[in-house]
């Protein structure tokens, strides 16, 4: 069986085909389902498995990992080798805002669906094969995009379980009751397996609390240069009445607001996570950027490089699309210019220009209502990472860290 057959959503429909645009969040809401945040099933037993799925993977990722990492320092800081304390330290500041993050969707998780229903009745304004094949291409890039978002989240985990099995410590020595690593490999190896599960557990989450953005507003950017393209044919067709041209414009009014409405629906979730994200992730690239240029072995590197990637990917590409989200609003704005209103009546004159004045105003997200998610917002809070290198490269800290170890 090929990987049509299995995951027939990440590949292109051809324009004759219906359009579903919810087939964009397919795969999101699927694993979104996984993560246990969802109404568990109604069957008795199946709602019992899942209850059950949902209470070990939200307590290991979820609730215990964050503690685990500040134990574990508090208990064993002094045993921890410079490079080993911040492979723990990077990860741990991201697993404190995963858990945040998955939280915030947790409380939100049913605007997925509201949003959803918005793409239902956006899909009905769909009519050209030409505008079919723009929303068919941005469903199957999402899908791939979330894979490619799996695929490197797993490999981070897979390659820092492997590079501390050659190293001969867990993953990030958290504290687990009743468990001492250096007693017994027996203990190491339940160690390292409990750990790696939750870091599967909080990549899995993570994938879903990251990509979700792109999933939706990929499709939502394909919408957009269809209603382009309708509003810049406006007034154009000879046969059309006053009425109907007018009637026409009415129905692009109601289109823009029902795009409103969607971002809308989906911009609570998005300012909470996008926020929590751009509080850490130069911290976090910091603390990487120290380990892979001071510490870090050849193992240790090539994890601390897949983390690095699955932290800028956290951001930048969402931060990206909402740049190309205010091009296209202007866009909208041009095409209503562009179209034949100036030998209208005055009623759909006066209406042509109400409504310019509401296209020239962009969607734009914001994080915690604080600053705009832009790419300007993501450079400067990636910048942050040099300055925190810088402070510890004037401090003489990794020195004073290799030194104090070797002492021991």
């Amino acid at each position: 069986m090929g990987l049509r057959q299995l995951f027939p959503a990440m590949y292109t429909l051809p324009d004759k085909s219906s359009v579903e645009s919810r087939q964009a969040t397919l795969y999101l809401l699927n694993c979104i389902f996984l993560m246990g945040i969802r109404t568990p099933p109604r069957s008795c037993c199946l709602f019992f498995i899942y209850v059950l799925w949902s209470f070990a993977l939200n307590l290991c990722s979820t609730f215990y990992q964050p503690f685990g990492f500040m134990i574990g320092y508090v208990s064993h800081l002094s045993e921890f080798a410079p490079g080993e304390f911040l492979t723990s330290l990077q990860v741990a500041f991201n697993a404190w805002s995963c858990s945040t993050k998955v939280i915030i969707v947790w409380i939100l998780v049913k605007r997925f669906d509201q949003a959803n229903a918005l793409f239902d009745e956006l899909d009905k304004q769909v009519l050209e094969p030409a505008e079919r094949g723009r929303v068919h291409r941005a469903v199957s890039q999402s899908n791939r995009i979330f894979f490619v978002y799996m695929s490197v989240y797993i490999i981070y985990a897979t390659t820092t379980f492997i590079s501390a099995c050659i190293n001969g410590v867990p993953m990030f020595q958290n504290y687990y009751p009743f468990l001492d690593w250096r007693a017994s490999r027996l203990q190491y190896w339940i160690q390292s397996g409990l750990e790696y599960f939750a870091m599967f557990g909080a990549c899995f989450q993570d994938v879903c609390v990251d990509c979700y953005p792109i999933n939706y507003i990929l499709p939502l950017r394909a919408h957009l240069a269809n209603f382009e393209e309708r509003l810049r044919g406006l007034g154009h067709d000879p046969l059309e009445s006053a009425e109907e041209r007018y009637e026409k414009l009415i129905e692009c009014i109601k289109h823009h607001k029902l795009i409103l409405s969607f971002c809308d629906t989906l911009r609570p979730i998005i300012s909470g996570t996008i926020f929590v994200q751009l509080l850490v992730v130069g911290l976090v690239l910091g603390f990487t950027i120290i380990n892979i240029v001071m510490f870090a072995n050849f193992a240790s590197r090539i994890a601390a490089l897949s983390f690095m990637t699955a932290v800028l990917l956290e951001t930048t590409p969402f931060c990206i699309l909402c740049n190309y989200l205010a091009d296209d609003c202007m866009k909208l704005a041009d095409a209503l210019f562009e179209s034949n209103w100036i030998y209208q009546d005055e009623r759909y004159k006066k209406t042509v220009l109400q409504f310019l004045q509401s296209l020239q105003h962009p969607i734009v997200f914001t994080a915690g209502n604080v600053f705009t998610i832009s790419v300007a917002t993501n450079l400067n809070a990636t910048k942050f990472s040099f300055s925190v290198f810088t402070l510890v490269k004037q401090m003489n800290i990794a020195e004073k860290l290799s030194r104090n170890n070797g002492a021991e």
